[in-house]
């Protein structure tokens, strides 16, 4: 099967979906194809992208190219940015793709999946595909600890809601996709009550793990490579290292798991914070002056299994991420905020805090002080996401939708 993949942006040295469903559908024998624009992720904000990213990704835009990775094909396609009229109602406001026609003319799809719903490649993509007669899906990622506050929605949703069911472009959209996948029940009711997307046509599937590069302390080699990296990095063996990656902005909020390290090393407890990413100059003091926390910047996603293998719980204080799931492949339990929408994540392997409470967070990290716990929570999340959260075994489920 002919499969292509249709993303916004792209970054090679990242671990998001787009990089790693085109790579478990190539492991399946599939011939894939992923078109993007020239632009790396967030490049939109230029501040934030050079304060954030240039030092670990290069610059926001590269050249248009064609190359194969991770057994399949990148093309990247130069672009213009849709937002001369963000105002105007039915406008879709975003990236449109420079020559995607040709190239889907070329390369002739059998499925044409978008990583979003409701953007101008989007509907570019849906296009071809109606004339072509071509399979058509989406995909949606907006979870509602994102898109509200308190679980309320905003009179922006509300209004945009009204928009879109007169939307002539989200119209089209929503009819030619056979099915979209939302990654989380609270998704699926964003696109039906924000979309108008038929519930019906919705078949929640989750973002899932890399279990090539997530894999737990199984070995005495990997055992070996903990106590060195942690040596490395001034942790001793009986510290209990908490451990966060992602963006250190407001959204996250990655500055509360450094508070309650504080905390509890204000009350004699051994914990540690360990913070891969990067934030701007203010986000990254923020952390520094806390007691216990060490910060390392951004890490290839091919070396963050050891981190999280050299640490000892994952904690994310606000939202959803993927990295959850990655954490909890390599054995890690988790502490996640009592917010999120996806409380089976933590579900037998983790613990939920008061959201905004650094005291609250201080006392469920607590909780897995006890090395028995976290071993059995470690033991539980693992099998938890090799059952369910696998690319593999999510990018075979999607084949049978495909194939429908």
């Amino acid at each position: 099967m002919k499969i292509v993949f249709i993303s916004n942006w792209f970054s090679e040295k990242m671990g998001y979906s787009e990089n790693l469903f085109p790579k478990a559908m190539a492991k399946l024998g599939h011939e894939v194809h992923l078109i993007t624009s020239t632009a790396q992720i967030y490049y939109n904000n230029k501040e934030r992208y050079n304060k954030i990213y240039l030092n670990y990704l290069g610059p926001s835009i590269v050249e248009k190219v064609t190359k194969v990775i991770d057994g399949f094909t990148l093309h990247r396609l130069d672009f213009i940015v849709e937002n001369k009229f963000p105002f105007f109602p039915f406008a879709l406001n975003g990236i449109k793709l420079i020559g995607i026609d040709e190239l889907l003319d070329l390369v002739k799809p059998d499925v044409i999946q978008s990583f979003n719903h409701d953007d101008p490649a989007t509907l570019q993509a849906a296009k071809w595909a109606s004339k072509n007669q071509t399979k058509f899906f989406t995909e949606s990622h907006v979870h509602a600890s994102v898109l509200r506050k308190n679980n309320k929605k905003s009179l922006f949703e509300v209004s945009k809601s009204i928009l879109n069911y007169f939307n002539p472009k989200i119209n089209f959209i929503n009819r030619v996709s056979k099915y979209s996948f939302p990654i989380a029940l609270d998704v699926a009711e964003i696109m039906n009550s924000l979309y108008h997307f038929p519930s019906d046509k919705c078949i929640v599937q989750s973002l899932g793990v890399d279990m090539e590069l997530f894999t737990p302390l199984n070995s005495t080699l990997l055992m070996d490579e903990r106590i060195k990296l942690r040596n490395k990095i001034g942790f001793s063996e009986d510290e209990i290292v908490c451990i966060y990656t992602g963006r250190f902005s407001k959204d996250k909020y990655p500055y509360l798991l450094a508070e309650a390290i504080e905390i509890l090393q204000n009350n004699g407890e051994k914990f540690r914070g360990l913070f891969l990413g990067n934030g701007t100059t203010q986000e990254i003091e923020n952390i520094k002056c806390k007691k216990g926390n060490i910060l390392l910047g951004f890490i290839p996603v091919r070396d963050l299994a050891k981190h999280y293998r050299a640490s000892d719980i994952g904690v994310w204080p606000r939202e959803e991420s993927t990295s959850q799931l990655d954490a909890a492949a390599c054995g890690l339990p988790l502490v996640l905020s009592d917010k999120i929408h996806v409380k089976e994540r933590i579900d037998g392997n983790g613990f939920l805090y008061s959201e905004g409470d650094a005291q609250s967070l201080a006392d469920n990290i607590l909780k897995l002080k006890d090395n028995s716990l976290r071993e059995s929570f470690s033991k539980k999340g693992i099998q938890k996401v090799q059952q369910n959260y696998s690319w593999d075994s999510i990018a075979k489920k999607r084949i049978e939708y495909y194939n429908l």
